[in-house]
């Protein structure tokens, strides 16, 4: 309930922050919304996103359950999967899901691997799912963490691409202690390496950097964690940064160095990280543009692209260099409360997705948009 708070506060103190810069901004790159396509029929809250080996798209979200759905790469539906109901589940309430997938990989046999968790009994439970090119379930597992039974609570929140395999982060709780749960799949999604870390708190997010990969964890109520780890789950390098939320963006090109967003009293600073996790630039602050709910990227330039809300959903570019910016609001026929995910297919052009819940019926569902930075 403390973060929660602190975001409704932080976004009315940026609110009126941003109404200033928009009306002074100073222009860079142009951004155009090229098209934007509607998929009815799926419910609105958009977890993750990825581009299949063939060039479309699979998007995951969450309704009473997990759900996907996969397109072409014009946006074309192909297939949805929703996981059934249990009705021997009761979770309390319709507003808490009986299972949600929080990350997806398209696999290279053309399958596609779903990461998330599961309501059991009041608690979590991870959950694995792999699905055929076609949207057919072909498999759907529980790992156990370290193979060691006294782990009552497990979830998965990211999955991604990993040195030719799949890195699953996650957390494990055996009712006393929490830790930090890394488990490592081949490029069909079989089991070869898991790794627990004790004394981490909660993982907010994590990327890929170089030949190991970084993730953001809460500290406390006023700090966070930037956290560096290899393949056996051995911390390398660690930092603590002052700050209310925390946003790491990933990177276009392959790269060590490491960008998070910091936000606090109204403003945001721009970090980057060397491999030690040390300044590798001075921090900066930059347009306080609000993508705590959504996520951004590290242009190949060094400018950085953010899609989120402005105070409504909307993209932005903020250059690298000096104080330029421009942001860029989507269609508001589409009621959203920010970008959900988004990925590159091209060094200038991004696909989105978001939920709809405007009041028209046919203009509700999951809209993709298609948006070019340059």
């Amino acid at each position: 309930m403390r973060r929660r708070s602190l975001n409704q506060a932080w976004r009315i103190g940026v609110g009126a922050v941003i109404g200033i810069l928009a009306a002074c901004g100073n222009p860079g790159k142009s951004i155009s919304v090229e098209r934007e396509i509607l998929v009815p029929d799926v419910k609105p809250r958009v977890d993750a996103m990825a581009r299949t080996r063939d060039g479309g798209f699979v998007v995951t979200g969450i309704g009473a359950t997990g759900w996907v759905v996969a397109t072409d790469s014009h946006g074309t539906l192909l297939w949805q999967f929703i996981d059934p109901i249990d009705s021997a589940i009761d979770t309390g309430s319709p507003s808490v899901p009986q299972s949600e997938f929080h990350g997806v990989v398209s696999l290279a046999n053309g399958n596609t691997l779903l990461c998330g968790g599961k309501y059991k009994g009041g608690q979590t439970e991870n959950l694995l799912a792999i699905l055929d090119r076609n949207g057919r379930l072909i498999e759907k597992r529980t790992e156990v963490p370290n193979d060691d039974s006294r782990f009552t609570y497990s979830n998965f929140f990211q999955c991604f691409l990993w040195q030719g395999g799949i890195m699953l982060l996650g957390s494990a709780n055996d009712g006393t202690h929490g830790f930090l749960w890394f488990v490592d799949l081949d490029g069909n999604g079989v089991k070869k390496h898991q790794a627990l870390v004790g004394n981490v708190p909660a993982v907010a997010a994590g990327t890929v950097a170089g030949p190991s990969f970084v993730f953001t964890a809460w500290d406390s109520n006023e700090n966070f964690r930037v956290i560096r780890a290899n393949e056996k789950g051995e911390i390398t390098a660690k930092r603590v940064i002052a700050g209310e939320f925390i946003v790491q963006l990933r990177p276009m090109v392959e790269s060590s160095h490491t960008s998070v967003i910091v936000y606090g009293a109204g403003r945001a600073t721009l970090y980057t990280l060397d491999e030690s996790l040390q300044d590798s630039r001075p921090p900066r602050q930059i347009v306080p543009f609000d993508v705590l709910a959504g996520c951004g990227y590290v242009l190949a330039d060094s400018s950085i692209a953010l899609f989120g809300r402005w105070p409504n959903v909307a993209v932005a570019w903020i250059s690298g260099q000096d104080k330029s910016y421009t942001m860029h609001p989507f269609d508001p026929r589409y009621a959203s409360s920010s970008v959900s995910a988004a990925v590159p297919i091209s060094a200038d052009q991004f696909v989105t997705v978001r939920g709809s819940v405007s009041q028209d019926p046919k203009d509700q569902g999951l809209v993709m948009s298609w948006v070019t930075i340059k």
